[in-house]
């Protein structure tokens, strides 16, 4: 738990993070055995476009249907963060990345492998479609100090972060966090949207499949 903030990493998987979300899903465990195992299973995913994650596809085009948890157990997780630059979630948002993909799901409970096609772990938009991902929030324990300076009339700001801290978002469910960034002002009922096709709720698949595949030319039945 550093008290300082961790950047991003540059790389193709994060350049594009519009909704100011993102997620990790996986496949496999390796806690405690160094062999593969099924990790919990807590979302389903239902498609992945490759066209959204080119340089993890290593194809232009093309896709993966899946739906009625054919993928076999598949674990998500994920968070979010405001538009506001200066908010703990978004100035943080590397280190809920750490502590997403490399201490809870890595550390902790030996996670690995993604989905054929996939990131491991990326901006919403290029991650599979699912039903569902947990949620991992910042907390800060932080003082800020003003002052004003009269004989240059401006004001200084000093903020001093104490601790910084992860905690289970609402219900443990990103959608959920979302709507709550929402009712704060710190996203938009648009973004809100949008982010439902990316999560699509549980029993949603066979929908959402279907209008993925409408565009393509094609019915699902």
């Amino acid at each position: 738990h550093a008290n300082g903030a961790i950047g991003m990493p540059d790389v193709h998987n994060f350049k594009k993070c519009e909704l100011r979300a993102a997620m990790c899903c996986y496949v496999a465990s390796r806690k405690g055995t160094g062999v593969d195992a099924e990790p919990e299973d807590n979302s389903d995913a239902c498609y992945m476009d490759f066209s959204g994650a080119q340089q993890s596809s290593h194809v232009r085009d093309g896709y993966s249907i899946y739906g009625n948890g054919v993928e076999g157990n598949l674990n998500c997780h994920g968070f979010a963060w405001g538009d506001d630059v200066g908010n703990a979630d978004n100035a943080l948002k590397g280190n809920s990345l750490f502590q997403v993909a490399m201490y809870d799901s890595l550390y902790e409970k030996g996670l690995a492998e993604e989905l054929p096609g996939a990131p491991m772990c990326g901006c919403v938009e290029q991650m599979p479609v699912v039903t569902k991902a947990n949620c991992t929030k910042v907390e800060v324990d932080q003082t800020v100090d003003v002052n004003y300076n009269g004989s240059l009339t401006e004001f200084s700001v000093n903020v001093e972060i104490r601790t910084i801290n992860h905690v289970p978002c609402t219900d443990n469910d990103l959608s959920s966090h979302y709507q709550d960034l929402v009712e704060e002002g710190k996203a938009s009922q648009m973004e809100k949207d949008y982010l439902d096709t990316r999560l699509v709720g549980e029993g949603n698949c066979p929908g959402a499949i279907s209008t993925f595949l409408s565009e393509k030319g094609f019915s699902f039945s």
